[in-house]
């Protein structure tokens, strides 16, 4: 009904009739409970569901629930729409349909049809249709517009094969900022962010005594051991207690109160990531668990396998790689293969379980060797796996250097990066090199969609925008990234969108030219900042590079304050301002080691000893003026906690530079707080080795 307005024309006459019609309607309401703006009927339909398309029929629900009214029914008369969810074993592996199916009947309903080979790929559809309905999805958290319209499905006809077959993340879960340290709800968050994303796989690897026990040089033979052994007591530092959901020791939250019990923690930490595994599968995930054979003992070799085998079920496949950078990573893979051989012998697997059999290597002989070694000496029916170097770009360069065939691309999951763990403290975006693989990968393939392809990271919230391209880049191919910007940004209501592509841009050579020139700077494992005496890692790095990449990121920064005040949204305005806080937060990092340079001249092969009073004191003056600036870095992350993993990053940061400041000052000024070498633990990562880059 048109509503009233007072306008002089009107006569009272005709006033009162409209006045009179409408509290006769009001009447007819609430006699009859009619409503003029009842909600649209949509009717899901379906053949009997497995979890998967369980799920999917629970994601159109939720989204569409605020504007639609969704009923699952094999039918409706009344219904609006129809959505039917199709499994169609005739279509080619892991591609999709979404389609507007003209009714039969004049006036009948429109139906959607969502189609696929299987669940996994009927979900997809789902998600497709979603998006066109003006959702996006970004691996952080969906972004809902204000309105959602299945008119424009109309005339839909799409059938989609991404260029990339098994799309993924690969999750190390070993550090304080990734996943491993997330109460079990959010973990399942996390792992449904990656679904709506339509991701198909994820790779877990554990370490020795992390997720499955292994004892290491006498240590403990339990899991549990988080973050290779390092314990992160939280400090007494009111700033990070207001922020940290941890009162004593920083891990997965349930598990706090038994850190110190080591039976009932190793229980507890197997049981969260058999959790985390079982929703993977919910979500149509399939599952790779990937683990290292430290020693060449055949029996252990197998105990270990097959422990891991039987505490985690529903994995889909077993992955044996080699040590990062090991010596030799040809024995390796020949000893990794010839395990996979003998479990396959005694028949302790399950008969639909894959292998895998990988290379973790960053220099390029070692590679090309290593990889070769693979192609001869893999079994039959193993797939294989590469991790070839630090960063998205070098990745691509040493899979160049191997060289990979065409044939590998048929049999291989590619590792690369969307966060490089040598430069965590930093804001990171990868986006050209992690198009540059996708666009490699289809060259070799002649077009031909890719094996696998897995993307390493850790934080979530900082890394959004690299995973959602990587994310539509193993869908649609390689990406310009101005144009994923754009639509990205759009979807977020960013104002300037110019501005924000070309800030971003500049993001990526910021973060290319710190991992070239500034590598290991923001390497987050605590014990490896106090592995050397004297300056350590801020003895490392010149002056010159250093404010070269402050101004890099200086000009990101300011690019993306153009955007602030276009943006209206409050979704836009989150994310720029989170963003643009990591960046601050990556200058005040930068600057730390530009202050600590100074000093730089003081310790060419000096000890404590032949320093002299005035240099002691230059020591401590320079120290506090860094530790200001590192003590201002940690406000100001604090200031933006979007997710579970900032709160990690927090701790790793008070561990490892800062705590390294404080030695230094300690030790060589007499000034300082507490001081204190990380202890040493029966296993530690190797720094990204800087010789390998």
């Amino acid at each position: 009904m048109a509503s009233l307005k007072t306008v002089g024309r009107f006569s009272t006459k005709i006033l009162g009739k409209a006045i009179h019609v409408a509290l006769l309607c009001g009447l007819v309401f609430l006699l009859t409970g009619c409503h003029p703006a009842q909600k649209q009927r949509v009717v899901l339909r379906g053949g009997p569901m497995d979890s998967v398309l369980s799920f999917a029929a629970d994601e159109i629900s939720s989204f569409l629930g605020d504007k639609y009214a969704v009923l699952r029914s094999g039918s409706d008369r009344r219904a609006d729409w129809t959505i039917d969810l199709v499994i169609d074993n005739k279509m080619e592996d892991f591609s999709f349909s979404v389609k507007d199916v003209p009714s039969a009947k004049p006036g009948g309903s429109l139906t959607i049809e969502l189609r696929g080979p299987n669940p996994t790929c009927v979900l997809h559809a789902a998600y497709t249709m979603l998006e066109q309905t003006g959702l996006s999805f970004n691996g952080h958290e969906p972004i809902v517009p204000p309105e959602i319209r299945l008119e424009k499905l109309r005339g839909v006809s799409q059938t989609i094969r991404p260029v990339v077959s098994r799309r993924g993340i690969r999750q190390h879960i070993n550090f304080v900022m990734d996943i491993s340290s997330y109460p079990l709800d959010e973990a399942k968050a996390y792992i449904r962010n990656l679904a709506r994303l339509r991701m198909n796989t994820i790779t877990f690897h554990s370490y020795p005594g992390q997720w499955y026990p292994y004892s290491l040089k006498g240590g403990p033979a339990l899991a549990g051991n988080f973050f290779y052994g390092q314990r992160h007591d939280i400090p007494d530092d009111p700033l990070i207690k207001s922020v940290v959901r941890n009162s004593q020791v920083f891990c997965i939250p349930a598990i706090e109160p038994y850190y110190d019990q080591p039976d009932e923690k190793s229980r507890r930490a197997m049981k969260w990531l058999q959790e985390v595994i079982r929703e993977a599968k919910r979500v149509g995930l399939a599952v790779n668990f990937s683990m290292e054979l430290r020693e060449k003992d055949g029996d252990r070799a197998l105990a270990s396998c097959e422990f891991v085998l039987g505490r985690y079920p529903e994995i889909d496949s077993l992955e044996l790689i080699t040590q990062e950078d090991g010596d030799d990573s040809r024995r390796e893979v020949e000893f990794n293969a010839k395990t996979i051989g003998a479990l396959r012998d005694k028949g302790t697997s399950r008969g639909n379980l894959e292998y895998g059999l990988g290379i973790y290597n960053t220099t390029a002989e070692d590679l090309r060797r290593g990889f070769e070694t693979m192609r001869r000496v893999v079994p039959p029916g193993v797939h294989l796996t590469v991790l070839p170097a630090h960063g998205a770009r070098a990745a691509v360069k040493n899979l160049k250097a191997i060289p990979i065939t065409a044939d590998d691309v048929r049999r291989t999951v590619f590792y690369s990066w969307v966060e490089f763990d040598g430069l965590m403290y930093l804001q990171q975006n990868p986006v050209v090199g992690i198009g540059q693989l996708i666009e490699e990968g289809r060259r070799l393939s002649g077009g031909a969609p890719l094996y696998g392809v897995c993307w390493n990271h850790w934080r979530t919230a900082e890394n959004r925008t690299a995973i959602g391209y990587a994310a539509a880049a193993m869908v649609d191919g390689q990406v310009p990234p101005q144009n994923f910007y754009r639509g990205y940004g759009r979807a977020l209501g960013i104002g300037d969108l110019d501005a924000y592509g070309a800030a971003m841009a500049g993001l990526d050579e910021a973060d290319n030219d710190a991992r070239d020139n500034l590598f290991n700077i923001g390497f987050c494992f605590g014990g490896y900042w106090s592995l050397k005496q004297g300056l350590a890692n801020y003895g490392r790095f010149k002056k010159e590079r250093i404010e070269a990449s402050i101004r890099r990121f200086e000009a990101v920064r300011e690019g993306l304050s153009k955007c602030v005040a276009q943006t209206l949204t409050p979704a836009g305005k989150r994310y720029l301002d989170f963003l643009s806080n990591r960046i601050s937060c990556t200058l005040l990092h930068l600057r730390a080691f530009d202050t600590m340079t100074a000093i730089q001249p003081l310790f060419l092969g000096k000890t404590p000893k032949p320093l002299t009073v005035e240099d002691r004191k230059v020591i401590g003056a320079v120290c506090a003026e860094a530790l200001a600036l590192e003590t201002e870095y940690l406000k100001l992350h604090a200031g933006m906690i979007e997710d579970r993993g900032c709160e990690g990053t927090l701790v790793s940061y008070y561990y490892a530079p800062l705590l390294l400041l404080r030695q230094i000052a300690k030790t060589y000024a007499g000034a300082g707080g507490e001081a204190g070498i990380s202890p040493k633990t029966p296993d530690a990562p190797p720094a990204p080795a800087e010789k390998k880059k």
